[in-house]
């Protein structure tokens, strides 16, 4: 009897709103009592606990709807954001345009038989106070009204929503007192946090405040000095407790004061310390760190400078060693095209032709040696990694798998070629990597640009930024030029070196199993460059193994030197002795040498069997 009573008495006040807008009634619209409550102030202002269920009801009647409107509840927000609480159309909830800090605590509840909409909002908190406007719209007409949500941390009931104002919420412990007004806390305190680089900390506490107070720093001059940090919390009984953080040189001397106010009661506590001057003598905080910094810093100096010249050292031998080699090679090189009588032409045409294929592969093995004084360890990038590639633990190993894996989809990852890219990027200097390819009879290796493509089909040429080489049955390879360049070994490579000098614009592929070179690409780089591998297809089960980066570079076999009274051995070994005239001038650098013994590759013996050396 309540509902018909109320009813009937918003109804002549709707329809006079109607008839004043000069607004089309009809009831196939719905809009024939669609008109705002006629309540007051009290039914604007809704009290929620904090941590508890605000239930706002929209202050625009729904009594007689039939259609169902677009609800929409907005805050206030930095221009350019958006100021929805909820969205609902078409009965739907629509959360993608809802403000983050709403988003999953809000409901809508309509209830037909009051005509009402209520916003309900979960877990109430401090930033949630204020006002909301609802806005209603059936078709072409639309209304609004305002509601003011207030929480406070020692409320543990409602008002303004009616019998539903807190129903569905979780009770919150009732605290020891109740309180309608703000509280003044306790006398602050201060202490001293630590010593940083001349710079005293202070850190000032209190508690026991109602609402959130404001606090302040003053130097002994009265200056307001910054806060460098300021933390809130609550306590059981809702109360705020406060802890503000400043500093001061320690030069600084007098009284420096700290003032907690509570802004609702303009009231406020104030407590000062005093930072004497040091006694005399005394030695400071920032003269005893300085003191033990700066010996440790020079002892780590030190060791760097030492293990920075061992490094260079080391690697100064091994270049020696390949100098002495060429330096070798080019006094050789002199002798054999000095003019020689008729006779000696004809008695070692063909040991001279010998000697200079003998040169000729020893010129390779030696710039072979030689890149490998610039040896990197390389690992493998998972980000681009195809799905169907498995990478080792410690992503120095990839073979094909059977599926693909759950990897996430990137930019960067490759979803057609089975390949994948090192970690390592190279702009500049000389860089050499090893990687055994063991008993495969399909591999892809080399270098490409880092902005190759990653998707679909890609065709690997030196213009799309791919420098590779790759084993395409046994024994047959191809340089991926354009078009192909394919050759074949004599040896196939159960390890292969790739050397990059990126200012000569140098890639070239070395085979490690017999030193021997394979390929060479030349180009003018610009931007980075990373490794490339691709253990490619199964091939019916034959090329399931999986490539291996080395992780230092692999042991040489030591080649067998024959003794001089020795004619030759089994393997083709040959000893050439070097006349000591040939040898370039000592120096006191280089240790004297008498007789130079160079070690030949066993694939050579046979040509060089019985091959006595002419003395010039």
């Amino acid at each position: 009897m309540e509902m018909a009573s109320s009813s009937g008495s918003r109804l002549p006040s709707c329809l006079i709103t109607l008839v004043f807008l000069q607004l089309p009634v009809h009831a196939s619209d719905g809009l024939s009592l669609f008109c705002p409550h006629r309540t007051g102030d009290a039914s604007k202002f809704h009290v929620a606990p904090l941590g508890g269920t605000a239930e706002l009801l929209c202050p625009v009647s729904l009594w007689g709807v039939t259609a169902t409107p677009a609800v929409t509840w907005l805050r206030s927000a930095p221009p350019g954001r958006s100021q929805a609480v909820h969205l609902s159309r078409d009965g739907q909830d629509r959360e993608e345009d809802v403000m983050p800090q709403y988003q999953g605590r809000t409901a809508l509840v309509r209830d037909a038989q009051e005509g009402s909409v209520t916003l309900e909002i979960r877990d109430v908190r401090l930033e949630d106070r204020g006002p909301y406007r609802c806005q209603v719209q059936i078709g072409n007409l639309s209304r609004e009204g305002t509601v003011t949500l207030q929480s406070s941390p020692l409320t543990s009931g409602g008002c303004g929503s009616g019998k539903r104002a807190l129903a569905g919420t979780t009770p919150l412990p009732r605290p020891a007192r109740q309180l309608s007004s703000p509280v003044l806390g306790s006398d602050p305190y201060i202490h001293v946090k630590g010593f940083d680089a001349g710079w005293i900390q202070l850190v000032c506490r209190t508690v026991g405040w109602f609402p959130k107070p404001w606090a302040q720093w003053r130097d002994p001059e009265g200056r307001v000095l910054p806060s460098l940090s300021e933390a809130h919390s609550l306590d059981e009984a809702g109360l705020f407790a406060t802890a503000v953080s400043s500093a001061v040189t320690d030069s600084t001397l007098g009284n420096v004061s700290c003032t907690i106010r509570n802004v609702a009661l303009r009231q406020e506590k104030t407590t000062a310390m005093v930072i004497a001057a040091p006694s005399p003598g005394k030695i400071s905080s920032s003269a005893v760190a300085l003191a033990v910094i700066l010996p440790v810093l020079g002892l780590l100096i030190m060791v760097g400078i030492c293990l920075i010249w061992k490094q260079r050292r080391s690697k100064g031998k091994g270049q020696e060693e390949v100098d002495i080699d060429m330096t070798v090679i080019h006094r050789l090189e002199r002798k054999l095209v000095e003019p020689c009588s008729e006779n000696l032409l004809s008695d070692h045409a063909k040991e001279k032709g010998s000697l200079h294929r003998a040169l000729k592969k020893l010129r390779k093995e030696l710039s072979w040696r030689r890149a490998r004084l610039h040896f990197v360890a390389v690992t493998l990038d998972p980000d681009t990694a195809h799905p169907k590639l498995i990478l080792s633990d410690d992503r120095r190993c990839v073979k094909l798998g059977d599926r693909r894996q759950p990897v996430p989809e990137s930019p960067q990852r490759f979803d057609f070629v089975v390949s994948v890219l090192g970690s390592e990027y190279f702009t500049a200097g000389c860089h050499y990597w090893e990687v055994y390819v063991g008993d495969k009879t399909k591999w892809i290796l080399g270098v490409c640009s880092e902005s190759v493509s990653r998707k679909g089909k890609v065709t690997a040429s030196p213009a799309n930024g791919h420098w590779l080489v790759r084993q395409s049955r046994r024994n047959e390879y191809e340089a991926l030029t354009s078009p192909q360049t394919s050759f074949r070994l004599k040896e196939s490579p159960r390890c292969v070196g790739v050397f990059l000098d990126y200012e000569a614009g140098v890639i070239s592929f070395y085979n490690v199993t017999d030193k021997s070179h394979i390929f060479t690409f030349t180009h003018t780089f610009s931007g980075p460059l990373h490794p490339f591998f691709e253990p490619c297809l199964h091939d019916e089960g034959k090329n399931t193994a999986p490539l291996i980066i080395c992780s230092e570079l692999q042991e040489l076999e030591e080649s067998t030197v024959p003794k001089p009274e020795e004619k030759g051995h089994a393997n083709g070994d040959v000893a050439l002795r070097v006349d000591p005239s040939l040898l370039p001038p000592q120096t006191p650098e280089l240790l004297p040498l008498r007789d130079l013994i160079l070690p030949w590759p066993s694939d050579l013996g046979p040509a060089l069997q019985g091959l006595n050396a002419p003395s010039f």
